[in-house]
């Protein structure tokens, strides 16, 4: 009210000022001239008055209906949100009270297994000797059905040929195989098994979510025989730690990963084998049985209608496969509504690796529908646009790191965010470093802090 009573005196002062002394400025202003004139001074100052009346109002309701839609769109995550406990409560009243599940998804359990029984057995053809493929079918003739595709899988080793998705050519001379005159080999145990014996890991421990012991002090022949009995016997499990939103930390993504069990019911951290399985060819059969894994926790999220994304670690040099990528994508393109809820992630050295050829590879993927995240991210100076080209939707790093380099870190998150990159801050452990990435403007993170690795419920 009062710059609106400051705006109205002047214009009014000012057509005063020519009423009284308009006759002494020009010598042909008489007294009814500058009646007019103040007239028309006052008129013309009123209706610029009310121009920016009305400018300054519609800007006023404009900004309100911006929050107004702001507040709408957390009102629904918060309602998103809800829905999505509620339904874990009342499946785990329902597991709790022994209420049965309707029997209507179990066609669709069946042909959802079938197709990935054919996508595997397409992906198991090898680039092996036949001697070393025979070794491996008779390995798996003594197998179920079920492990049978596990142990074919183990033949598969990526073919020899340059891709642009290989960022580091493959030991040829490093690939093993089982000894055929030990049919049921035993990996050896790790040197904590008397220390730290894992507890009964019953079935109520597997439905909470708990992580058996790491198994420590195996070398790599132990670790390799773990990684083989594990894919034969099927004992790959899919770990999910949550991605939040802040700063309200809802859980909107979960970061899949995966895990071998030992005989003995011990864990193999993928630090611990994926350079092994690697080398030796196997790295295709567990990302394989990851995959197998996601896609059956995606189905599940999508019949329960819940808003959640899904990071798969896929190694560089399983999608680099020729025979797995074909095969892949056709899986995909039979199948297009699984790709809205998965993200593949790749670390920024094999990124970095990449030649211009690989956009058209990531291009397929991304004309499906998928979206790719960078993860393990050193070298904060990352251009956003060629991320962007290559349909990078998400940049992951850790919090240390941003906070070493403030400054560098909120150029980098202006630069993502103006090509519509979302920034992960990982490993956030606490509340103070909770803080300092706020203060950055990143609205996603990841850590301890807000949920550690738990093993996934069945998808069945």
């Amino acid at each position: 009210m009062l710059r609106h009573l400051a705006i109205f005196l002047c214009y009014a002062a000012a057509a005063a000022a020519v009423l009284l002394y308009g006759p002494g400025w020009h010598p042909l202003i008489d007294a009814r001239s500058a009646i007019g004139l103040a007239l028309a001074v006052l008129l013309g100052g009123g209706l610029l008055h009310e121009v920016y009346a009305r400018l300054g109002r519609e800007t006023f309701l404009a900004q309100k209906l911006l929050s107004l839609r702001v507040a709408q769109g957390d009102a629904l995550e918060e309602l998103s949100w809800t829905r999505r406990e509620l339904a874990v409560l009342r499946e785990a009243l329902e597991s709790a009270g022994g209420v049965s599940k309707s029997g209507k998804s179990v066609d669709e359990v069946i042909a959802e297994v079938k197709v990935l029984q054919s996508l595997i057995t397409r992906l198991a053809k090898s680039s092996k000797a036949p001697r070393q493929a025979a070794e491996a079918e008779e390995a798996a003739a003594a197998a179920p059905a079920a492990q049978r595709l596990t142990a074919r899988q183990e033949a598969a080793v990526p073919a020899g040929k340059p891709h642009p998705l290989r960022p580091r050519p493959v030991d040829s001379q490093a690939h093993s195989r089982v000894d055929s005159e030990d049919a049921t080999p035993r990996a050896p145990a790790p040197a904590n098994a008397l220390a730290n014996a894992p507890a009964n890991t019953n079935e109520a421990e597997k439905k909470a979510g708990v992580l058996p012991p790491v198994a420590l002090g195996l070398d790599e022949a132990a670790v390799l025989e773990v990684a083989r009995q594990a894919l034969r016997d099927d004992r790959i499990d899919l770990v999910l730690q949550p991605i939040v939103l802040l700063p309200q930390r809802k859980r909107r993504y979960y970061e899949c990963f995966s895990r071998l069990r030992t005989t003995d019911g011990f864990m193999i951290l993928p630090e611990q084998y994926i350079n092994l399985a690697e080398r030796e060819g196997l790295v295709a059969a567990i990302d394989n049985m990851l995959l197998i894994r996601c896609i059956q926790l995606i189905r599940k999220i999508q019949r329960r209608n819940e808003k959640l994304d899904f990071f798969c670690n896929i190694s560089s040099l399983t999608l680099g496969d020729d025979v797995f990528f074909a095969d892949f994508v056709d899986f995909l393109e039979s199948n297009r509504e699984l790709t809205r809820n998965l993200i593949f992630e790749f670390p920024q050295s094999d990124y970095n690796a990449w030649d211009a050829s690989a956009g058209i590879y990531l291009k397929r993927l991304a004309d499906l529908g998928c979206r790719f995240s960078l993860d393990g991210v050193i070298d904060l100076e990352i251009d956003p646009a060629a991320l962007a080209a290559r349909e990078f939707h998400f940049v992951k790093i850790r919090a240390e790191a941003l906070l070493a380099e403030p400054e560098k870190g909120e150029r980098l998150q202006a630069g993502l965010k103006e090509y519509g990159i979302r920034l992960v801050a990982e490993k956030v452990e606490d509340e103070d470093a909770l803080v300092e990435v706020l203060d950055l403007g990143i609205d996603c993170a990841q850590g301890y802090l807000f949920g550690e690795p738990r093993l996934a419920r069945p998808a069945a």
